[in-house]
């Protein structure tokens, strides 16, 4: 068998009898983003052709949905473009990173998009939980035998009991 040389997608294959070879055409880096986004729902339901644009708009642009999260229609903490309500999207999605800033710039000029917000999974380390440290507990046992919980002192007592350790 002679060897041959295919190019799929953005991979570049060369085959021998034994070997098949997998080459990166470009020196791109793929990484994991999350990208939410509020659109515009005047109508009172989810904006689908919105949520269509953006879902093609990553296609195009060479990237990949691996996670998608539509929730209903919310009222917003505060007004954003002049609108008091919104639907939140969650999409999770693989691209280059050079593409993120077309992605970008394509959601800033979409009107239906009110606010939108991409980060990079590779970046986000969950918060480590801090245990906090565990209170002894009080028993009756382990109070001194003097003291009693329920014995309270009057302020005149205190007073005089304080006067009494100033005079000596």
């Amino acid at each position: 068998m002679t060897p041959r040389a295919e190019a799929r997608g953005n991979y570049f294959y060369y085959t021998t009898q034994k070997y098949l070879t997998k080459i990166i055409f470009s020196d791109s880096i793929w990484y994991m983003y999350e990208l939410i986004f509020i659109t515009d729902s005047l109508a009172g339901s989810i904006d689908n052709e919105a949520i269509g644009k953006v879902r093609s708009l990553i296609g195009n642009l060479g990237g990949g949905i691996k996670k998608e999260e539509i929730r209903e229609k919310q009222k917003l903490a505060y007004p954003v473009k002049k609108r008091l309500a919104g639907c939140y999207v969650v999409f999770e999605f693989e691209m280059e990173t050079e593409k993120i800033a077309e992605l970008q710039n394509q959601l800033r000029q979409d009107s239906s998009i009110l606010r939108f917000l991409i980060i990079n999974k590779k970046g986000v380390k969950p918060e480590p939980t801090r245990s906090r440290p565990s209170r002894a507990k009080v028993t009756a046992a382990s109070m001194p035998a003097g003291e009693d919980k329920g014995e309270k002192v009057k302020i005149e007592e205190l007073d005089k009991k304080l006067e009494e350790i100033l005079k000596e």
